[in-house]
């Protein structure tokens, strides 16, 4: 089995999220990660990424909604009604929002919606709101939409 560049990247990646996002479940960590590829708009970047995740002292607080791209406003929604639901003691530090979807599904406006509406729902809780979107081939016909904050506690 051959192993590109990026595919090592991403095993040292994995091996260096701390282990309390371990917590988080497989498709999380795969959506962080995609954030961090190249291709993603805008590309996170890996150190500032870990760094966010080393500072929550314990499993953040996740949450992810699959959809068809003409339910994305409903994909919204959901999050939004999970945000509000979601208990906050203090002040959120970071919270990092993933849209994925296939290359033909992809598009800015949807990037739009969805930040506009996460930022709207988090107010004025977190002074750091990153948001990336990936290219995921699979998510033919459908995309996801993946929140990580700061757990409650």
């Amino acid at each position: 089995m051959t192993v590109n560049r990026r595919q090592w990247l991403k095993m040292l990646a994995l091996s260096g999220i701390p282990s309390h996002v371990a917590g988080c479940f497989a498709q999380v960590h795969h959506d962080l990660l995609a954030a961090t590829e190249p291709d993603a708009m805008p590309a996170l970047d890996w150190g500032d990424l870990r760094r966010a995740l080393a500072e929550w002292g314990h499993t953040p607080w996740s949450f992810v909604a699959t959809g068809r791209s003409r339910d994305l406003r409903t994909m919204i929604n959901d999050c939004c009604d999970a945000i509000a639901q979601h208990e906050q003691s203090g002040h959120l530090a970071t919270a990092i929002v993933v849209l994925r979807g296939d290359s033909h599904r992809l598009q800015l406006q949807h990037c739009v919606a969805v930040f506009s509406a996460i930022h709207g729902a988090l107010g004025s809780r977190t002074t750091n709101l990153w948001f990336a979107a990936a290219r995921d081939p699979a998510l033919a016909d459908v995309m996801r939409l993946t929140v990580v904050m700061n757990a409650s506690g």
